[in-house]
């Protein structure tokens, strides 16, 4: 059975990660897990840059878009904006699980995994949240 801390502590033995069977151990298990946790924090703004550019592709009801640098006109039509908000309510979905991963892992209150959160999402968005400057940034889990 996994220790659940209900505080902030460096523990580094019996301490599970979001599953029973991703559990800390030894050292080399807290490193691989950090490290794993790290990616996981960087791959999640990697996403988020990602769904956030599709988002801005996607053209509102009645503007056009040329199709494949042809210059032909394409119109939004209602079936596929339904579409468009259908896969966006996915994403959402999908993104909204992977925060709340996040914040699980955080709620281990394990200082190493905390720091290994906060050090992924720093890279990540160092890496990937180049084009928006001016906008604010929230720290809610999604």
């Amino acid at each position: 059975m996994c220790a659940m801390n209900m505080s902030f502590n460096w523990e580094t033995e019996n301490v599970c990660v979001l599953f029973d069977f991703w559990r800390i151990n030894s050292n080399a298990s807290l490193v691989f897990t950090c490290l794993a946790v790290f990616l996981l924090g960087y791959l999640y703004e990697a996403a988020r840059t990602s769904v956030r550019s599709w988002e801005k592709s996607m053209a509102p009801a009645g503007t056009t878009l040329p199709i494949d640098g042809a210059g032909a006109p394409l119109i939004r039509t209602a079936a596929v904006l339904n579409k468009v908000r259908w896969q966006r309510a996915i994403f959402y979905g999908l993104m909204v699980a992977y925060s709340y991963s996040l914040m699980l892992i955080f709620m281990t209150y394990n200082g190493f995994l905390i720091l290994a959160v906060i050090g992924g999402a720093i890279a990540g968005h160092y890496k990937y949240s180049t084009d928006d400057w001016g906008a604010v940034r929230g720290a809610s889990c999604h």
